[in-house]
């Protein structure tokens, strides 16, 4: 199932922005962070950035050419106040055992939840991870991908959201920003 809550509706970023524009946007939902079949041989990462993965996915699909073309300079900001706990517990509950997989402590860094849209599209720019709820991180991610782009730190910033909706599940919402026209 890929059906965002409707009851949960948020702006990732203002539409009235005058220097920003959204270029893309996606959003994705699970009923449960469960263990993900890698896409990648050899390669784990937590649910939740799997999650983040569809969703960015799916708002790429809006504006792909132009952000692959820039891949070198695409920046990537997550916010969630769940980040990687998924792995983390598992690894928690795993410690009697003689010993740990490499690959799920990696995957336990709460940064991971974002890093992984960089590792499947190579993008190369500058990524933040702010654990905390997108009502209190939003504020701050937005002057951050604002800067970036402002600055030509970034030609694109992929921003992020996770929300956990309790016992229904959790969503991300995605938007694909860009200097607005004349900015370029």
């Amino acid at each position: 199932m890929n059906v965002f809550p409707a009851s949960e509706p948020y702006v990732i970023f203002p539409p009235d922005t005058v220097d920003v524009a959204v270029v893309g946007h996606g959003d994705a939902f699970r009923e449960e962070l469960t263990a993900v079949r890698s896409r990648v041989p050899s390669l784990y990462a937590d649910p939740l950035a799997w999650l983040v993965a569809d969703a960015a996915e799916s708002a790429l699909t809006q504006c792909a050419t132009e952000v692959l073309t820039a891949r070198e300079d695409v920046a990537v900001i997550l916010v969630s106040a769940h980040c990687t706990l998924h792995t983390m517990d598992a690894m928690a509950r795993s410690l009697p055992a003689p010993r740990v997989s490499p690959l799920r402590f990696a995957g336990a860094n709460p940064g991971s939840a974002g890093s992984l849209l960089c590792l499947l599209h190579g993008f190369k720019g500058s990524s933040l991870t702010l654990s905390m709820t997108p009502e209190d991180g939003l504020p701050a991610a937005r002057t951050v991908a604002r800067s970036w782009l402002r600055s030509g730190a970034a030609s694109f910033v992929v921003l992020c959201t996770h929300r956990g909706h309790g016992e229904k599940g959790h969503s991300v919402r995605c938007a694909v920003l860009a200097p607005a026209a004349g900015r370029r």
